[in-house]
């Protein structure tokens, strides 16, 4: 994993570069986003649950990632509300805290980075915790403590559609081929593996293109809180809700690092249509997705 990282590490530098130079720009980071979510997840997703030994103590990953998720949204908004901090910084600071990268940047990470944790536990904890969370608590703190949370309606709708996204459709394929004892012909494997590993080198690219040391100046205290809390306090919340849920082995592991990575990008797109502080969610969205190359592997040592 840490050559994984640092190797994510340089390509973030690598994105923020071509931003500097001109060749990509803020304008490109939907385009990235789309080929993400709509051509390289998808084969990625489906191979891993393809080829999964699915075992029993799955099911008690997304409950275990669900209680990490409300225990750091309780602390983050029970803190700025001790430090009266106005509604739109805290609810920014809220869902930049309690949820993570799960899907775009924690699957491909954890595919590509060797044994010691477990691939279908990872896609329950980004499916039917993180997509979960995602369209329910994140919009209903946006729309609590944005500036448009007088207009903002939330709805099913989002949770729906979010279900509905081709990563859910390659879980759904997986699911059939792994139930029917299916083995994937080399043809079809092979395009997937290739799509699938594009997904991490394009996060970081996108990463590295939203970079703005201009705003990271101005909000580093901030920054730096959601960064600990985030990559270092998550994590040892982590551990302690696998251990009392009864996980071990490769299952704990992954739940711990799960729990332990870098702020959402989907917060950002949230936060930004319900005008929260968006250059808070975008600065710690860069911030910890960069310390986090450091951090992940430090927990993965810690862990094996």
């Amino acid at each position: 994993m840490t050559e994984t990282a640092l190797g994510a590490l340089v390509i973030i530098l690598a994105g923020a570069a071509a931003r500097r130079a001109g060749v990509l720009g803020p304008e490109a980071g939907p385009i990235i986003v789309r080929l993400v979510i709509y051509l390289c997840l998808p084969p990625l997703v489906f191979r891993i649950v393809a080829g999964a030994d699915l075992e029993p103590a799955l099911i008690l990953v997304p409950l275990a990632g669900w209680v990490i998720h409300l225990v750091l949204l309780a602390l983050s908004l029970g803190t700025t509300r001790g430090l009266r901090v106005e509604r739109p910084r805290a609810g920014a600071l809220a869902v930049a805290t309690a949820v993570g990268n799960t899907g775009f940047f924690g699957l491909p990470l954890i595919a590509a980075s060797g044994g010691g944790f477990s691939l279908p536990a990872a896609v329950m904890y980004d499916t039917f915790c993180t997509g979960l969370v995602t369209w329910t608590s994140t919009v209903a703190v946006a729309r609590a403590y944005g500036e448009a949370g007088q207009r903002g309606r939330i709805s099913l709708r989002p949770l729906a559609r979010a279900f509905l996204l081709p990563p859910n459709w390659g879980l759904a394929a997986g699911l059939v081929v792994n139930l029917a004892g299916g083995h994937l012909p080399r043809v079809v494997e092979r395009p997937c593996e290739l799509l699938g590993d594009a997904v991490l080198p394009l996060v970081m690219i996108y990463a590295g293109v939203l970079v703005d040391l201009g705003g990271l100046g101005r909000l580093w205290r901030q920054v730096s809180v959601v960064a600990v809390v985030r990559l270092v306090l998550a994590a040892i919340l982590g551990l302690g809700v696998g251990l009392a849920f009864r996980l071990a082995g490769a299952t704990l592991h992954t739940v711990v690092l799960m729990a332990a990575m870098p702020t959402a990008m989907l917060s950002l797109v949230i936060g930004t249509e319900f005008r929260l502080r968006a250059d808070l969610i975008a600065a710690a969205v860069v911030t910890t997705t960069v310390v986090s190359t450091l951090t992940l592997p430090a927990i993965r040592a810690l862990l094996l």
